[in-house]
């Protein structure tokens, strides 16, 4: 009886997902990760549907210790290989990142403590 015990806490923790943490996304776009130290803000989403596309925008809060480089830098890395394409900034300020896919524009504004953001259809006159 006692190997039947052994055998089958065995068998459970082999089931136990032994790697890194899954990626998160935000809730209104699951094609955008939510980085490491950052948190939805539930009350910060607008999601409108529109023939031309959708427009949202979602914000989270920075965990105490998360830095908006930290969090700058994975979007940099993260969102190309999803397809998103980094877009220069006309205005050069280093606090916001935009990117293309598709029919869509991605704007990610950083401040101290919250990210920002904004999904809209592609406008070939932004920035």
């Amino acid at each position: 009886m006692r190997q039947l015990s052994y055998i089958f806490l065995l068998a459970c923790l082999a089931w136990v997902p032994l790697g890194p943490a899954q990626a998160q996304y935000l809730s209104a776009a699951p094609d955008i990760p939510l980085a490491e130290g950052l948190q939805e803000l539930p009350d910060g989403t607008i999601v409108f549907d529109k023939p031309e596309g959708r427009i949202l925008q979602m914000s989270a809060a920075q965990a105490p210790g998360a830095s908006a480089e930290m969090a700058r830098q994975f979007y940099k890395a993260s969102l190309p290989n999803l397809g998103w394409t980094p877009r220069q900034s006309k205005n050069k300020d280093s606090n916001i990142l935009t990117f293309t896919r598709k029919d869509e524009t991605l704007r990610l504004t950083f401040s101290a403590d919250l990210v920002i953001f904004d999904l809209t259809p592609e406008s070939p006159l932004e920035d």
